[in-house]
This record gives C-alpha cells, sequence and structure tokens, in this order.
C-alpha cells in the first residue's frame, strides 16, 4: 500500500509540472504595456480592444476580424490597437472551437478614440461556446485605469 500511494504522490508531481509547463508556454502578449491612449491620425479613428486577465481560456488567444478580415490576436491580459477609417465598421472575435462569432457593429469618428472590452463568463459559468461573451464598450476613464498593465499583441 505504502508503493501506491509513492506511485500516487509521484504521478501528482509529474503532472502539476506539466500542467506548470503547459501554462507558462502558452500565448501571451509580449508586446508593450499598455502606456495610454494614442491621438489618432488625421483623418481617422482609434479603436482599442482589450481582454483582462483570467484564468478561464489563460492560454488560448483569439482572432480578431475588422470588416471580415484579420486584424490580429487577442491573448489572455492583452489588447489591439486599430486605426480606422472613418465611417461603419464591425468588429469581430472568434474564439474558435465550437464558438460562434461574437460582433459589434460601430461608428468610428474621426479624432476620437473609442474602447471595447471582450467579456466572456469565467470559473464556473464558462462553457466552450462562450454563451454569454460579448465585446462591450466602454468609457474612456474606465478603459483606461482596466487597461494598465495590459500587453499589446
Amino acid at each position: 500500500m505504502l508503493v501506491l500511494k509513492s506511485a500516487f504522490a509521484h504521478y501528482g508531481c509529474i503532472l502539476t509540472l506539466a500542467a506548470m509547463l503547459t501554462i507558462s508556454s502558452c500565448s501571451r502578449a509580449s508586446g508593450p504595456a499598455f502606456a495610454g491612449a494614442a491621438a489618432p491620425g488625421p483623418g481617422e479613428a482609434g479603436i482599442y480592444l482589450y481582454r483582462r486577465s483570467a484564468l478561464a481560456a489563460y492560454g488560448q488567444p483569439f482572432s480578431v476580424l475588422l470588416d471580415g478580415k484579420p486584424a490580429g490576436q487577442l491573448a489572455n491580459a492583452s489588447y489591439i490597437h486599430l486605426p480606422l477609417a472613418p465611417g461603419l465598421h464591425t468588429l469581430q472575435i472568434a474564439p474558435g472551437g465550437i464558438a460562434p462569432l461574437i460582433s459589434v457593429r460601430m461608428q468610428a469618428v474621426p479624432g476620437s478614440n473609442t474602447f471595447y472590452e471582450f467579456v466572456f463568463p469565467t470559473a464556473w459559468h464558462m462553457l466552450p461556446s462562450f454563451d454569454g461573451a460579448g465585446i462591450e464598450t466602454r468609457v474612456e476613464p474606465r478603459a483606461l485605469s482596466e487597461m494598465r498593465g495590459l500587453r499589446s499583441m
């Protein structure tokens, strides 16, 4: 019986180390930390999309699409800045797997920045289909506060 307990401890250590290696090698944002919103260029609008840190989908980057075309990736605790031409645009996130595209239509106003947060249920409410996920508009002061410490991809 002592050997059996020892084997469980041995395999437990191996599984713990494997989990730690897996988490440490997961996709993370490696760009510079958010230092503030840049002023949009002449005749442009700025869109900031961010995702705060969470254990749910920690190692899963999400594809970001703008008007149906790839615009980048959104990893755990990261943000993406998209300079846009003024007008109506569609911002989408593709979580992957069985999850559908999550979309928001937006009006890009020249000379202004708009902030969006990708939110989804976590902990016991997390589902592989990302039910309840959304792209939510944030007011600038709140977004700037929540984006502190996030990194670009």
